[in-house]
């Protein structure tokens, strides 16, 4: 079966992104094109020349030793393995929804990463947090007294978030709250719905105006409402939710120093903080499995 891939990866980078309902912005298509052009004929070939059997048939380990090799930082592996599913979840759209038809339906899902072991997360060597380790972070975060650096409201508020699909008992997408998401909330998001609130947040490497209206756990609500009076910014009604101390949009790498400071103070988590992920903790299963609950 013979296909152009580069023609193949213009069509999917021209077309909407139907996770997000609308387009790739400007930077995603400049970090998406490469990356997946690269897995294509480097990781599913030699010389340069992809071979069918290998691209129309991806496996989880051909794409994890890839990412290996194409990137150094482990946040780079992971925004590549990220550009090459969602390559393959259009390549895998049939041809009667506005797809290609390609590979199989499911072919993105199954390049997943085992979850709960070496590869978690899209982070290789980064574990997910266990349900108790979630729950040690919530408690450490109660407990956080601040720093010279740190608010300890605006710490609270920010691990809340993180663990808003643990603080809901559920892992579903629309549950889960990535960094990137989280730094990006914006304060007019926000909708009450008598007692729901859920917030608008914009969906990962899709256009800036792409977004979901997200649940947010009344417990995380109520950590944003306590950081709120302390939040510095030019005017207070306006602008990114989570600032700096000079009023600028806090950085998602600033929230992953923040998860580290936090889980720092607790005992059964402070051998964990050098390889702690932001993103791994944050798809981190809500409940422990049931065969490991059964025999406590």
């Amino acid at each position: 079966m013979d296909h152009d891939v580069a023609g193949l990866v213009e069509e999917w980078l021209a077309g909407p992104n139907s996770e997000a309902n609308g387009y790739f912005g400007y930077q995603s298509v400049e970090h998406y094109r490469p990356a997946v052009l690269h897995w294509l004929t480097v990781g599913c070939g030699t010389a340069g020349v992809p071979d069918p059997t290998l691209y129309l048939q991806p496996t989880p380990m051909a794409l994890q030793n890839w990412a290996i090799d194409y990137a150094v930082a482990a946040r780079s592996r992971d925004a590549a393995c990220g550009a090459v599913r969602s390559f393959y979840r259009w390549a895998g759209t049939p041809a009667a929804d506005g797809g290609p038809g390609l590979v199989p339906p499911g072919t993105a899902q199954s390049l997943q990463f085992q979850r709960g072991g070496n590869f978690s997360a899209g982070l290789p060597g980064r574990d997910l947090f266990t349900a108790d380790q979630c729950r040690w972070l919530a408690q450490a975060a109660d407990r956080y007294p601040g720093s010279r650096r740190e608010s300890p409201h605006r710490a609270r508020a920010l691990v809340y978030l993180c663990l808003n699909h643990y603080l809901w008992g559920r892992s579903s997408e629309e549950d889960i709250l990535r960094p990137g998401q989280i730094t990006a909330m914006r304060l007019d998001g926000r909708h009450r719905e008598q007692h729901r609130t859920t917030w608008d947040v914009p969906q990962k490497n899709a256009a800036s105006d792409a977004t979901r209206l997200q649940p947010v756990h009344h417990d995380a609500v109520r950590a944003i409402d306590e950081y709120l009076p302390r939040r510095a910014a030019a005017r207070p009604d306006t602008g990114h939710l989570f600032t700096t101390v000079n009023g600028g949009p806090l950085e998602p790498q600033s929230l992953l120093r923040i998860l580290r400071t936090v889980a720092a103070t607790h005992p059964d988590l402070e051998e964990l903080v050098p390889t702690l992920s932001a993103d791994a903790i944050s798809h981190s299963p809500a409940k422990e499995p049931a065969a490991r609950s059964a025999a406590q």
